[in-house]
């Protein structure tokens, strides 16, 4: 199973960020990665001790994610977040003709509250405004995630159509250039 090593809370360089080609060889840290952004949903069950259970849970959740990602998805890229070398997350994308469509950003606890999140999501951002098109995601209403990519500038866009994935568990959020939107208007 995936440890990662002990860390402070030092301020990240946007410059010692890499996003990699994500391999097999990392999938024990992926699913590592994959049971950290799920906790929250589950804390009861490990509150009450139900480790087994959620192990199940977890490697259930993480297959049935991997497969609608892998499928619906046949052209994203899948990545392994490094700082310093070191792998602390994931960020899978589907660069689209219309859109930049984050699929999952995750960052392992240890490494989360230093801004690599919003380093990750603004340089989406960025590559979006010069292709003139938006950023789409979609989160759970309750998953604290809502509010980072709403202070972000992403706005609820609607829910996920009927028939796709995440539909009706989920919100759909966008961001758009603002200038962009400024010389529509």
């Amino acid at each position: 199973m995936y440890q990662p090593s002990q860390t402070s809370s030092a301020a990240v360089n946007p410059l010692d960020l890499n996003l990699r080609p994500a391999q097999a060889k990392d999938e024990a840290f992926l699913r590592a990665v994959h049971d950290s952004g799920r906790a929250w949903e589950f804390e009861p069950l490990r509150a009450a001790g139900k480790d087994d259970l959620l192990a199940k849970i977890y490697k259930q959740q993480y297959a049935a994610q991997h497969d609608v990602y892998f499928n619906a998805f046949t052209l994203a890229k899948y990545a392994v977040i490094e700082w310093c070398g070191q792998p602390i997350g994931r960020l899978y994308a589907d660069f689209r003709d219309h859109e930049i469509r984050i699929l999952d950003l995750n960052i392992l606890p240890a490494y989360r509250g230093r801004r690599i999140g919003e380093i990750i999501v603004r340089s989406l951002c960025a590559q979006a405004a010069t292709e003139h098109k938006p950023v789409t995601l979609q989160v759970h209403p309750l998953n604290r995630a809502r509010a980072f990519y709403q202070r972000l500038g992403f706005v609820i866009a609607g829910e996920p159509a009927p028939h796709s994935p995440g539909a009706g568990a989920f919100v759909e959020m966008a961001w758009r250039d603002p200038a962009t939107t400024a010389t529509q208007a």
